[in-house]
């Protein structure tokens, strides 16, 4: 692990960077602040209260899920860098960061007056706190409702209310067609989803998993998962107990899965769903934001099985 960076040098970069962003939102005053309708407004996010007097002009967004939802707010302009792992809109300013940075110096070139972090690094969330930069920490969402939330903190955050209003409601309408178009060919029906070829999969209880319980489906992981996180690793013979009618792989882009590896396995071929041909493959990043990419999600899964026979 790298050593954070001593305070005194965090101190000196803070200097710089306060005279860089002087006419910041973290300047403005009283006088100023009240011709922006909707603030001060204060968001309780993971890391606790953060209050803001005017919309961000210079956001960070070290998450794929949080960078979806401030474009699909609106906010997508007063974005000034990604990381590398967001991918949608295709046109965010990416670069090479991560979210678990351990010091806060790499992200002072951006002169953030928001960054927003997918999970807690507390040494990094700290020193941009005593940079005086607000932090929003948005962790992966437990179901959609709490993904709606945060479409709405960060609207309200941005400046972006009625638009993150929008784009809720838009998610919520298109995720209603593809229920609605599956019927209930769906219902009843088992399935297995799986992260990793030594069998990581995820429960019921899961943001994923609830994206499969509205299309009706039932989760074979949810025994196994009784009193954990919601992602058990299961054993080669309880998956053959289990027999799902679906698979989906979720680890082809990481690990190289597919229909034919699964099938491959020791023992898997006699599985339903392989002998029905039901294993397919979804994207690995897909399957793991909460952001406007569960729709495609749903729909991908959806298409699978209306061409499943």
């Amino acid at each position: 692990m790298r050593t954070i960076r001593p305070l005194a040098r965090l101190v000196r970069l803070a200097t710089l960077l306060s005279v860089a962003v002087a006419s910041s939102t973290l300047a403005v005053s009283a006088a100023a602040a009240s011709r922006h309708r909707g603030f001060p407004v204060t968001i309780h996010a993971a890391n606790g209260a953060v209050t803001f007097t005017a919309p961000p002009t210079r956001i960070m967004s070290l998450s794929p899920s949080a960078t979806e939802m401030l474009y699909a707010d609106g906010a997508g302009h007063q974005v000034v860098a990604v990381d590398k792992y967001s991918t949608v809109p295709k046109d965010a300013p990416r670069t090479d960061l991560t979210g678990g940075e351990t010091s806060a110096e790499s992200y002072l070139r951006y002169r953030p007056d928001l960054v927003v972090l997918g999970f807690e690094e507390p040494g990094l969330v700290h020193q941009l706190q005593l940079l005086h930069i607000p932090v929003l920490v948005m962790p992966p969402a437990a179901n959609l409702a709490a993904a709606y939330h945060q479409f709405e903190q960060l609207g309200a955050a941005t400046g972006h209310r009625a638009q993150a209003a929008g784009a809720v409601g838009r998610i919520k309408a298109a995720l209603a067609r593809i229920v609605a178009g599956l019927g209930s060919r769906a219902r009843g029906k088992t399935y297995y989803i799986e992260f990793s070829s030594d069998l990581y999969s995820a429960t019921a209880s899961t943001f994923v998993g609830s994206l499969f319980g509205k299309l009706g489906m039932v989760n074979i992981a949810n025994a196994a998962g009784k009193g954990g996180d919601g992602f058990p690793q299961l054993s080669a013979e309880y998956l053959l107990r289990a027999n799902p009618d679906y698979v989906f792989l979720a680890d082809d882009q990481c690990c190289g899965q597919s229909a034919a590896t699964f099938a491959a396995r020791p023992g898997f071929s006699a599985l339903r769903a392989v002998h029905l041909h039901h294993v397919f493959t979804v994207p690995d990043p897909i399957a793991s934001q909460w952001g406007t990419q569960v729709v495609p999600f749903l729909a991908m899964v959806a298409d699978d099985v209306k061409a499943s026979r």
